[in-house]
C-alpha cells in the first residue's frame, strides 16, 4: 500500500523518537495498523490520520501518555486526533455484518458479459447497436483470474457485477457463477428483473453470490414502462427484489436519476426500502442511447446539485443511527462532488469511505472484447485489455495512479479545494462532454472563492454527528 510523501517523513519522524531497540518490532506494527485505518475508508494512500489514529489502535494504555508527549513534541496535535479516532470507532460497524462484496479495500467491476437486452431504457448507457461477438465462457474465467490475482498481490479483493445488456440472458452464466463460487471470489449482478425467475435466483443463491442490484426508475408504473420502454416493467422489478429475499439474498435498488424523475428521490427511496431493497441513486451518464436522448433527460446544474444535497442528508441520517459501515455502498459512493458541508476536513474521517469520482478506486469496467475501462462506464481512455495485459502490471502503471489519484485533472476543477473528495465529479461525462477524461466536469455549481476553516469544520460535523 502507497503513503502520501509527506506522511512517509512523519512516519520516520515519530519511530525516531522511539528506543533504537525498539523499533524493528515496533515499525511494521504501526505500519499494518495504519493500513487497516486506510483500507477501512477505502483510502489510495495512507495519511497522517492513518499512521497516528493507528498507533493509539496498537499502543497498551500505561504507553500511551508518553506517546502523547512525543507526539506534542513533534508540534502534532494529538488531541485533535484522539477525537477523530474516537469518532469514528463510535460510527464503526463490523463489515462482517455486510456482504463481502462491500468490505473495504474491494474494486467492483461490471463485467460487460453481453449487449443483449429485453429492455430498451432512454438513459442507457450501453451502445445501441446489433449485439457484438461475445467472450467465450473460459475466456471470462481467465478474465477473473487475471484481475483477481492481480488484486489479491496487493491484499485487495474485486467484486464482479456482471452486466451488460441484460447478463440473465446469456446462456453460461450459472458457468461463469459456479467458477467464482469455486473459487470463492466475490460476484454480484444487475438486472432488469424481466428473466429473473425463481430458478434463477436459486441458482445466484446456490453460487454466493454476494448481492443483487435490480433497476428501476420511477415509483410511477407508467412512468416507469415510458423511461424502460418495457410493459409492467415495475412489476417485473418488485417481483426480481421478492425473490432475492426470499432465497436470503442481499438486494439493492439500482435507481438512475435523471430529469423524468430527480423530484421523486424520496418516494423513490421509500418505496425501495418499502419492498425490502437498500436504495443506490445514481445520476444518468451522457453516453449512447442517453445522448440521444439527452435533452430530453439529462440534469442541469441545479438537478444535480439537487441529488447530492439528498443523498448528503441521507448520508448523515445513516451515520447517526449508528450504520456508517453500509455507507460505501449506498450512500456516499459518488456523493459528496461539489458540496459546501462542513466534513471538508480530510482527517475527519467519519464519512470519508468512497468519496466522489470512484474511478480506479472501488468502480471499474472491462467491456464485452475484455477491455479495461477505469470507470464503471465505457470511456474513450482505456487501460489495456484484460485478455492479453497483466492486470498487476495496470494496477502499477502509472496511468491507472493518475487517475486513482486525480492528479492530473484539469481545468477549474485542479485547483478546488474539494479535488480530494470529489475528483473532479464524473470523469465519464467529462470525457463526453470535454472530449478528455481529465477535463473538468461541467455541471459543477462549487465556486472557488472561499477556504474552508479546518477548525470549524470539525467542530461543526462533530456537533452535526452527536445531535
Amino acid at each position: 500500500m502507497e503513503w502520501e510523501k509527506d506522511t512517509e517523513k512523519l512516519f520516520g519522524r515519530i519511530t525516531e523518537q522511539m528506543p533504537q531497540g525498539f523499533r524493528p518490532s515496533v515499525e511494521p506494527l504501526i505500519i499494518k495498523a495504519a493500513e487497516k485505518r486506510c483500507l477501512d475508508r477505502n483510502g489510495a494512500y495512507i495519511n497522517d490520520a492513518d499512521v497516528i489514529t493507528g498507533i493509539f489502535d496498537i499502543i497498551p494504555e500505561a504507553f500511551k501518555p508518553i506517546m502523547v508527549e512525543d507526539l506534542k513534541s513533534l508540534d502534532i496535535d494529538v488531541e485533535r486526533y484522539i477525537e477523530l479516532k474516537e469518532i469514528k470507532d463510535r460510527l464503526k460497524v463490523s463489515w462482517e455484518k455486510l456482504e463481502r462484496g462491500f468490505h473495504p479495500g474491494n474494486i467492483h467491476f461490471a463485467m460487460y458479459i453481453t449487449d443483449v437486452c429485453n429492455q430498451k431504457c432512454i438513459h442507457c448507457a450501453a451502445d445501441d447497436q446489433i449485439a457484438r461477438p461475445e467472450l467465450s465462457t473460459k475466456q471470462w474465467c481467465q478474465i477473473i483470474e487475471n484481475v483477481e490475482t492481480g488484486l489479491r498481490n496487493q491484499g485487495r479483493h474485486a467484486c464482479f457485477v456482471w452486466f451488460g445488456g441484460e447478463p440473465t440472458l446469456r446462456k453460461d452464466i450459472g458457468e461463469i457463477m459456479k467458477f467464482c463460487k469455486e473459487k470463492d471470489y466475490i460476484h454480484a449482478l444487475i438486472t432488469n428483473g424481466v428473466s429473473f425467475t425463481e430458478d434463477f435466483a436459486k441458482m445466484c443463491k446456490e453460487n454466493n453470490i454476494s448481492h443483487i442490484f435490480v433497476s428501476f426508475d420511477s415509483a410511477d408504473p407508467k412512468k416507469n414502462d415510458e423511461i424502460r420502454g418495457f410493459s409492467n416493467s415495475l412489476d417485473y422489478a418488485k417481483k426480481a427484489i421478492d425473490l432475492c429475499l426470499k432465497y436470503g439474498i442481499f438486494v439493492c435498488s439500482s435507481i438512475t436519476i435523471m430529469k423524468h424523475n430527480v423530484n421523486e428521490l424520496e418516494e423513490l427511496k421509500t418505496l425501495s426500502e418499502k419492498w425490502g431493497s437498500q436504495p443506490y441513486f445514481r445520476c444518468v451518464v451522457k453516453q449512447n442511447r442517453a445522448a440521444e436522448f439527452w435533452g430530453e433527460i439529462g440534469l442541469n446544474t441545479e438537478e444535480y446539485k439537487k441529488m447530492y444535497d439528498f443523498k448528503y442528508k441521507h448520508a448523515i441520517e445513516t451515520i447517526k443511527q449508528g450504520k456508517a459501515g453500509t455507507l460505501p455502498a449506498y450512500e456516499i459512493y459518488d456523493m459528496v462532488p461539489f458540496m459546501e458541508q462542513p466534513n471538508n476536513d480530510k482527517e475527519l474521517a467519519a464519512i470519508e469511505w468512497g468519496v466522489g469520482c470512484l474511478a480506479c478506486r472501488t468502480m471499474m469496467g472491462i467491456g464485452i472484447d475484455g477491455t479495461i475501462y477505469p470507470a464503471g462506464y465505457p470511456t474513450t481512455l482505456t487501460l489495456g485489455n484484460a485478455l492479453v495485459d497483466s492486470f498487476e502490471d495496470i494496477l502499477n502503471s502509472q496511468l491507472y495512479k493518475d487517475i486513482r489519484d486525480r492528479k492530473k485533472i484539469k481545468g477549474k476543477c485542479a485547483s478546488c479545494h474539494h479535488l480530494e473528495f470529489c475528483g473532479g465529479g464524473c470523469r465519464v461525462t467529462a470525457e463526453y462532454i470535454t472530449g478528455d477524461f481529465f477535463g473538468s466536469f461541467p455541471f459543477c455549481w462549487h465556486e472557488n472563492d472561499h477556504d474552508h476553516g479546518i477548525v470549524d469544520n470539525q467542530k461543526e460535523q462533530i456537533e452535526l454527528l452527536e445531535e
